[in-house]
């Protein structure tokens, strides 16, 4: 269902108990198409009051001046459309891309994870399951998931 939704689709695991969403993460690879959806993110948390964490998962490897820049390029985009007092940014380093989701699931103190999932080419398909699908096994929070290229949504 992951690959092929037009629209939202919200994962509850079976394990979740239910408490108010104080604090939403939502994991970035920092592509300018996630802007959009972070501001229609933004709406789902101002209904809930909660906070946005904006993440930022890579690899240890990652580390010089020029993804600062972009990274802080990316956040000024983001405040200035997002409208939204709550919002912060985390960039959390670990020894794989689903390690860092994984702790960010774990111990990231959240109550839902959003990711956008892309879509791939028929090559990529071939070598790999996406974060997203991966992710959804065995997460035990609330995961909601946006395809990519959705038009903005305004909770």
């Amino acid at each position: 269902m992951i690959g092929d939704a037009a629209f939202p689709v919200l994962l509850i695991p079976s394990q979740a108990k239910y408490h108010p969403v104080t604090k939403i993460a939502f994991a970035t690879d920092l592509n300018s198409s996630d802007i959009e959806m972070i501001h229609s993110v933004a709406s789902l948390a101002r209904y809930f009051n909660a906070e946005l964490l904006i993440a930022h998962v890579t690899d240890e490897k990652y580390e010089t001046g020029d993804e600062k820049q972009q990274v802080e390029a990316f956040l000024n985009e983001v405040t200035c459309k997002a409208n939204y007092p709550k919002i912060y940014y985390r960039h959390i380093k670990g020894t794989g891309i689903m390690r860092g989701l994984d702790w960010l699931s774990e111990h990231g103190v959240i109550d839902m994870l959003v990711m956008v999932h892309r879509k791939v080419n028929p090559l990529e398909r071939l070598f790999g399951i996406s974060y997203t699908k991966k992710l959804s096994h065995h997460i035990e929070i609330p995961l909601l998931v946006l395809p990519e290229g959705l038009p903005p949504l305004h909770f």
